[in-house]
């Protein structure tokens, strides 16, 4: 889906509330797009588990997706093996 189709689902994502799992890995996802992904996670209240591995996610990305969530209650488990996030990052 690339940043393009990241972009279109991140903005479904801040008005779903029944979606609880959602898995995008190996998309081709970098950076720009993490961070207005965990905009759009900040809003949802319904997802537990996102699956992101796989993509370009770099330390900028990998920073805003640990400050998700650290800051959510329903969100519960991100898994982002196999990106570009360095020691810095995590």
């Amino acid at each position: 889906i690339y940043n393009e189709g990241a972009r279109a689902l991140t903005e479904a994502l801040r008005h779903n509330k029944t979606l609880q799992l959602i898995d995008i890995s190996g998309n081709g996802i970098d950076d720009e797009c993490t961070e207005a992904l965990v905009e759009a996670l900040t809003h949802n209240k319904s997802l537990s588990l996102v699956n992101i591995s796989n993509n370009r996610i770099g330390d900028r990305g990998g920073k805003a997706l640990a400050e998700a969530l650290l800051k959510s209650d329903n969100l519960t488990h991100v898994s982002m093996v196999n990106n570009r996030i360095s020691d810095e990052g995590e």
